[in-house]
């Protein structure tokens, strides 16, 4: 089942170093600004007689109670059409584990899915699949510290369905069988699970886990638990978790889909309704996390961590999310982390920052607990610079405080984010409703709905001041209740804690310089380029799509869709990419893309261009593959002209920047330096070059290599890429019409550079080794191994080959579940996957992937081989060929109501010639489906005379068995 990440440093740092920690929101032009907000400073709000009540429910969301204590939540919502998002949210989490039950909250998760009173065994997975959904994707469940939260998501054109889900429901509740052979098989699941787990990072948190959870039981349940009780814990002694926890007053029931509201709470009713509550019930405990004096420091180093990183949390009492005022503070809070954010993005950009990049953020920690956070990735000799930075940006807002420049960029995207968020409401997923009901109901988080959401920020955003924005972080705390920690390869600079606390005390002594804000005035483009034309226009009719010819040679196609009201999305193609420069240019040319990215474009930089764009939903991201050269972007409806100007500039107006190339390089040199200490990183890196039998275009990318990267080079690549315009195809699918596009297309694209040059890819030569080769990698400490089988042959492209190929993988994957997985509790997961490519060679390929013990790899790779035998000599089972069939149906059903769907299918027919009019209907190539084809195609796709073995395994001298 999923697993929570708890605060890996990492996360927090690449949600930071993209841009600006904001939402993508930006505001259009034209649209309401606050200038009053900035020009203006407003009072403190005056006191409201409703700040401190109780925000409203939803009104969307239907609530009830039962008797014996179960609440209910329940909203129609017609995204995805068809199908509802039905999960049980449970109280109860690792942290209520007894002593002798560490991991076995978890365990009981997991028997839920192996056994209940009326779905036994794997009869649960079976009707899921039946119906056309998928293990993972639409059945799944997660165990944090304190919760524990099942999900499905079923069709719901069919009654029976709905209820047999119902029962699914009800039976996770109160009938979980725990049958002896179940729990046998399940603990081989789990330890491969906390084997998968395993490695660098997992050691330096259970290092730094007891200094962080400080005198609470919080450091002793870890959710994944100890291996040795999971080996061994008694049946009732997993069962004993499930009786004491899950009860009705500690459920929800959650409803979120295209029903009737008025069916699904009879249902619930009737199912959950004789539920009994336990005569005697355990208190359920909020474990405290112990406040300390001082400010805790914990250093570790691990030889497999490839990167360095320091973070500091200051803990806080979780603080109330119910009421208007609360909702106030959260507002304050995102605008500061926002606006500090944009400086260390721009920090992070100089040729010598002092880190590779950082962040800042408030959150929930766990249930009794809220965290400050800071964190940055440096580089190795660099963790006390890193960490003065971070300091030093922080005391800068509090002794300077925020420009009235920042302030209003962030007010403005925050309004336009919550904004776009009202018109996208119908279009959001379930889950997404799901998600904030399940945070509702155990985290008492307020659900006004966004209606409500955004009144308040419209009604809260005038009031903030720089005053009060710029001392709020002094009230998250100082040496009292802070943990630095601090970790990296023995490699690192070690400090030791008295120097991290010296350096501490001496930034606060510290004077620093005010920021300034500096903002260009220069307009994004200068004048409006000469129109071309539309020369000819083609409809298809069927599919709602028009193509216009241009002027200048360029190909428009468009599809107008209803599938998002705020979104038109955009990607364009054309044949060459860098497999046309000569090697010597190969590495320039193959990062020009990022390099100009971090460059900005025409007369803005990177940093100017994002204040620029405030308030404005538009990105444009241009692209060089090995086969082509193109663009991928997107904006609201009402920002197309802007992102017109971007792709016009992107195209017309690169920018050369050797600042930003320089900083560019000094990031990606020491993001690489130390990549191999990790095994993982050294498996696959070592298994690619194997794979393409040491070509020069494929070998790994190191600080050597990126120091040959010549910015000349890369900026004279990307001019020829997108010189000439004229073999470009450009796709747009969104909330757009023809009529509003056109006059855009007609300026902005048929006024593109074309020279009427013909050119195409070139085969630069890649291709897997011939016959059954293999390669192994003896690396690590942790007991695990990795085995990767790629099967590899040449085909040509057809519709029925390729769908053939589709239903071998899904029939395949489930296959290796059930025998892999549940027959033989040897993994946690295995991947099948299948693909052609078409370009430039005519090939196809196949790759089946999982971990392991060690000591099992043989016999499950044999058990690998054995099922691939029986499919080629057997084909498949009507109920296996009903499954892969339905889900294949069921998936297109839903992807037809999707922007990014239409996207992929429009390109690739324009691409390669392909009917667009078969994009709609699948049920034909489905229909083609049987035993036969699937068993011909195993024979075709997985033959044993030609494929690639990759084996990584640890260092047997130092790797110890769980």
């Amino acid at each position: 089942m999923r697993r929570p990440v708890w605060l890996l440093v990492n996360v927090l740092v690449a949600l930071t170093t993209t841009g600006s920690c904001t939402t993508a929101a930006l505001v259009p032009a034209g649209a309401p600004t606050l200038p009053a907000m900035a020009a203006q400073p407003a009072a403190p709000p005056a006191p409201i007689d409703d700040l401190d009540r109780a925000l409203p429910v939803d009104e969307h969301v239907r609530v009830g109670r039962l008797a014996n204590g179960l609440t209910y939540f329940i909203r129609p919502h017609k995204k995805p059409e068809k199908r509802a998002s039905l999960w049980l949210a449970v109280n109860a989490g690792s942290v209520l584990e007894d002593a002798d039950q560490q991991g076995l909250a978890h365990f009981v998760e997991h028997m839920g899915f192996n056994g209940t009173k009326r779905f036994p065994k794997q009869e649960l997975v079976n009707f899921l699949e039946g119906i056309g959904m998928q293990f993972g994707a639409d059945l799944n469940a997660y165990t944090t510290f304190d919760e524990t939260v099942y999900m499905l998501q079923v069709p719901t054109d069919q009654p029976d369905i709905v209820g047999k889900a119902m029962n699914v429901l009800r039976d996770w509740a109160g009938d979980i069988s725990f049958g002896a052979d179940a729990v046998e098989k399940e603990r081989g699941v789990i330890l491969e699970e906390w084997r998968l787990g395993r490695g660098a990072g997992m050691r330096l948190f259970d290092k730094q886990a007891p200094v962080l959870f400080h005198g609470s039981k919080y450091a002793d349940r870890i959710t994944i638990g100890k291996p040795e009780i999971i080996k061994t814990a008694p049946r009732d002694t997993i069962a004993r978790f499930y009786r004491d926890w899950y009860r009705p007053d500690l459920m929800a029931v959650i409803a979120v889909g295209d029903f009737s509201a008025d069916d699904i709470e009879q249902r619930i009713k009737a199912e959950f309704g004789d539920l009994p509550k336990p005569v005697a019930q355990r208190p359920r405990p909020t474990e405290p996390v112990p406040a300390h004096p001082t400010t805790l420091v914990s250093v570790e180093t691990d030889a497999e961590m490839p990167s360095t990183s320091v973070s500091l949390y200051s803990k806080l009492p979780h603080r109330p999310e119910r009421s208007a005022r609360d909702y106030r503070r959260s507002v304050a809070e995102q605008l500061y982390h926002s606006m500090l954010n944009a400086r260390l993005d721009e920090i992070r950009r100089q040729p010598d920052a002092p880190f590779l990049g950082a962040g800042s953020m408030t959150s929930k920690f766990v249930r009794p607990t809220d965290l400050f956070a800071q964190a940055a990735a440096t580089k190795e000799d660099g963790v006390l610079r890193g960490l003065e930075a971070l300091l030093g940006e922080a005391l800068r807002v509090e002794r300077h405080g925020f420009t009235a420049t920042e302030l209003e960029r962030e007010k403005k995207e925050y309004l336009r984010g919550f904004r776009q968020a009202l018109l996208e409401r119908d279009k959001l997923e379930a889950q997404t409703f799901a998600s904030e009901i399940v945070r509702h109901f155990l985290q008492g988080e307020s659900m006004p709905g966004i209606a409500a959401e955004l009144a308040l920020v419209e009604r809260f955003l005038p009031s903030f001041t720089l005053a009060e924005l710029n001392g709020l972080a002094k009230s998250w705390g100082g040496a009292e209740n802070r943990v630095i920690a601090i970790s990296g390869s023995p490699k690192m600079t070690k400090p030791t804690p008295a120097a991290v606390l010296a350096l501490v005390q001496s930034v606060q002594g510290r004077q620093v310089k005010a920021y300034e804000d500096a903002v260009s005035n220069v307009p994004l483009l200068a004048s409006v380029p000469r129109a071309g034309s539309v020369k000819a226009t083609r409809t298809i009719k069927a599919i709602g799509v028009t193509e216009w010819k241009l002027s200048n040679g360029i190909r428009v196609v468009l599809k107008p869709t209803d599938f998002k009201n705020d979104e038109v999305r955009v990607l364009a193609f054309s044949p060459g990419g860098h497999s046309l420069v000569k090697d010597a240019d190969f590495d320039s040319a193959r990062f020009a893309s990022r390099i100009l990215s971090e460059a900005g474009v025409g007369p803005l930089s990177a940093v100017q261009l994002r204040k620029a764009l405030s308030g404005r939903i538009v990105a444009v991201h241009p692209e060089i593959d090995e086969l082509s050269e193109g663009l991928s972007g997107s904006a609201s409806p009402e920002d197309l002209d802007t992102l017109f100007q971007l792709i016009y500039l992107e195209i017309t107006a690169p920018r050369r920047d050797e600042t930003s190339f320089r900083a560019w390089q000094a990031r990606e040199s020491e993001q690489v330096r130390n990549r191999r200490l990790s095994p993982e990183a050294s498996f696959f890196e070592d298994l690619q070059t194997f794979v393409a039998q040491n070509h020069r275009r494929r070998r790994p990318t190191t600080p050597e290599v990126l120091a040959g990267v010549d910015l000349d080079r890369a900026l004279a690549v990307f001019r020829d890429r997108f010189a000439d315009v004229g073999d470009f195809t450009f796709v747009f699918v969104g909330n757009v019409t023809p009529e509003r596009l056109k006059p855009l297309v007609e300026t902005y694209l048929a006024s593109l550079p074309s020279k009427g040059r013909k050119e195409t890819w070139r085969d630069v030569g890649v291709s897997p080794p011939s016959g059954v080769k293999a390669m192994t990698v003896a690396k690590g400490t942790e007991p695990k191994a990795q085995l990767v089988l790629l099967f590899h042959g040449t085909e040509t492209w057809t519709r029925d080959n390729d769908n053939d190929l589709q239903m071998l993988e899904q029939a395949l994957s489930i296959r290796l579940r059930e025998v892999l997985r549940e027959d033989m509790g040897g993994v946690y997961g295995v991947g099948a996957n299948g693909w052609h490519t078409r370009r430039p060679k005519q090939q196809f390929g196949f790759v089946i992937q999982f971990g392991c013990a060690p000591e099992n790899v043989d016999k499950l790779k044999q058990a690998v081989f054995d099922e691939i035998k029986a499919l080629q000599d057997k084909g498949i089972g009507d109920a296996y060929l009903q499954k892969v069939k339905e889900a294949r149906l069921r998936a297109h059903e839903t992807s037809l109501k999707e922007n990014n769907f239409w996207l992929r299918e429009l390109k690739q027919s324009w691409e390669f010639g392909d009917d667009p009019l078969l994009i709609t209907d699948i049920k034909p190539m489905v229909a083609k489906v049987t035993s036969q084809r699937i068993r011909a195609a195993a024979k075709r796709y997985l033959r044993s005379s030609e494929y690639v073995t990759g084996l990584l395994k640890p260092q047997s001298a130092t790797s110890q068995a769980p």
